[in-house]
């Protein structure tokens, strides 16, 4: 996990919302806060990269991305996470400068979206799933490209870097860039 936050709470001793999994006898489940965390686990090791976020209203919208490597298969990354706390979508246009043409894959990128339409909503053992992270293939991924950002969401864009071999001065073997 990415916090310091309690991990674990009895549902019949809870009185802190940031606890991320509710637990009794029989069930368990992960509160919204356990899926924001999900979305800052690759963050650990990864290259936070400068960004900009140009808004009309910078209070209600937040922006960072990162560079990282998927451990499991060795695809490079470029990660954008957008927090909308508005109560309306909001159309954003998202530029990546710095990348050689081409550096975005056109498939393989993804979308992961966290939100409800009440910023009051809560998992339970009886709703489970109320507030989970969907997972879809982002049909537009480049470095320039429109997107919407849902009301009261956590959105993650993973956009699948093309590989890229540099040779590194002064020395005699080829590395894998990182961005």
């Amino acid at each position: 996990m990415a916090s310091y936050a309690p991990l674990f709470v009895n549902a019949n001793d809870r009185w802190w919302t940031p606890d991320a999994i509710v637990f009794n006898s029989a069930q368990l489940y992960g509160t919204p806060s356990y899926w924001v965390q999900q979305f800052f686990r690759e963050s650990s090791g990864a290259t936070l990269l400068n960004a900009t976020l140009l808004t009309n209203s910078s209070s209600s919208i937040v922006a960072s991305a990162i560079s990282w490597e998927d451990s499991e298969n060795a695809k490079s990354f470029l990660r954008i996470k957008v927090v909308n706390l508005r109560s309306n979508s909001v159309n954003l246009k998202v530029s990546v400068d710095g990348l050689g043409p081409n550096s975005i894959k056109l498939s393989g990128s993804t979308k992961t979206q966290l939100t409800s339409s009440n910023l009051k909503d809560e998992n339970s053992f009886t709703e489970p799933n109320k507030v989970v992270p969907s997972l879809t293939l982002l049909e537009n991924a480049a470095k320039d490209m429109d997107v919407v950002i849902s009301p009261y969401s956590f959105t993650s864009f993973d956009l699948l870097r093309e590989s890229v071999a540099m040779k590194m001065e002064g020395a005699d073997s080829f590395s894998r860039s990182s961005i």
